[in-house]
């Protein structure tokens, strides 16, 4: 761990860290970000960081080692610009976010909207020309689009589920295509297709008289989303209306791998649902909206006897795992129907 010596300092060539530094923050879209061509320099000397390096980084005595020397000083600035302009953001969002109806014209929609109008799909799904193949199986779907939202198969692998708010959903399971909005991988697809289960299931049972509904949340620049962890946008947004009691319940929902996620406590992801009730709070006195409650769970695609030994300190049990809002997609259908009665809070399982 070293810092950088002023006399370093000297050696760096700051009007292309500066450069870089536009180049990155456009990268970003963080157009209402200003930085001006003297505060680079400035703020090297200003900020707290730690460098992990060789001492030749720090302290070069070669060409070679001076270029080490100007990469690490970009790569602490970008650092910082990340910091910085989270930070302003979330500030600015815990005073101005507020609940608005979800419409046509959500990023999270919008994506399609031009292509519906005019008679085209909701996906562009690019295959090899010379899979001669599949262009012909995709020939024949798109000539039958009734099949499209109604049937699933393997030339284009999809799901048809009509509680999400538009159908279908495209699902990645080879190399043979790749589409935007990007298909959804495995877990994205496992979660879905225990969601409709239970929904099929309890529809008429413990969800008589609720309406849920679904959408695959988008990721920078159109999804919801969270700026703990440099930007979270969790994969989907749940909604369970009750009519009769004017209540409205809203769940993001992670489903992913955990293999290398970091401990408990450090894991902004896992702890979102700790902050919601209070961000439920401030959004209701805001916008005059009652009955609306946010909440949000992490879906393990990592089997649980592979995470328990690896996760914290190793020693958590399922319930300990459901009690921080982490489930597993391993469990059998009785443990799958008790998790989406946590997620969609129909009773204490």
């Amino acid at each position: 761990e070293r810092q950088i010596p002023s006399e370093s300092l000297s050696l760096v060539d700051w009007e292309r860290v500066y450069l870089e530094l536009l180049d990155y923050k456009t990268g970003r879209g963080w157009r209402n970000l200003i930085i001006r061509p003297e505060t680079p320099r400035q703020l090297i000397g200003q900020i707290a960081y730690t460098l992990i390096a060789d001492e030749a980084v720090v302290s070069p005595r070669t060409f070679a080692e001076r270029e080490l020397l100007q990469q690490a000083v970009s790569a602490i600035l970008r650092k910082y610009l990340d910091t910085f302009y989270r930070r302003r953001r979330e500030r600015w969002e815990k005073q101005t976010l507020e609940y608005r109806l979800l419409d046509e014209n959500d990023p999270n929609l919008a994506f399609n909207r031009d292509q519906v109008k005019e008679g085209k799909a909701a996906y562009i799904v690019s295959v090899k020309r010379s899979d001669t193949a599949l262009v012909a199986a995709l020939q024949k779907l798109l000539a039958e689009p009734e099949c499209i939202y109604r049937q699933e198969d393997r030339d284009m692998p999809r799901i048809c589920f009509d509680r999400h708010l538009y159908l279908p959903l495209l699902v990645q399971d080879s190399d043979k295509f790749s589409s935007t909005p990007p298909a959804l991988t495995q877990s994205e697809a496992q979660f879905i297709r225990d969601l409709r289960d239970f929904w099929q299931k309890e529809k008429d049972d413990l969800m008589a008289g609720k309406e849920l509904y679904v959408l695959r949340n988008l990721s920078r620049g159109k999804g919801v989303g969270f700026f703990e962890n440099s930007g979270f946008f969790p994969d989907f947004i749940l909604w369970v209306v009750d009519s009769d009691k004017g209540e409205q319940r809203i769940v993001f929902v992670e489903p992913h791998g955990m293999l290398h996620s970091k401990a408990y406590e450090h894991d902004d992801k896992a702890r979102l649902h700790e902050r919601l009730p209070q961000l439920a709070c401030e959004l209701r006195q805001r916008s005059g909206k009652t009955g609306i409650s946010l909440d949000s769970f992490v879906v393990s695609a990592t089997p649980y006897e592979e995470l328990r030994e690896r996760y914290d300190d190793g020693n958590w049990e399922r319930s300990k795992f459901a009690e921080k809002h982490i489930l597993f997609m391993d469990g059998d259908a009785t443990r799958k129907r008790d998790d989406f009665l946590r997620i969609l809070a129909l009773q204490n399982a």
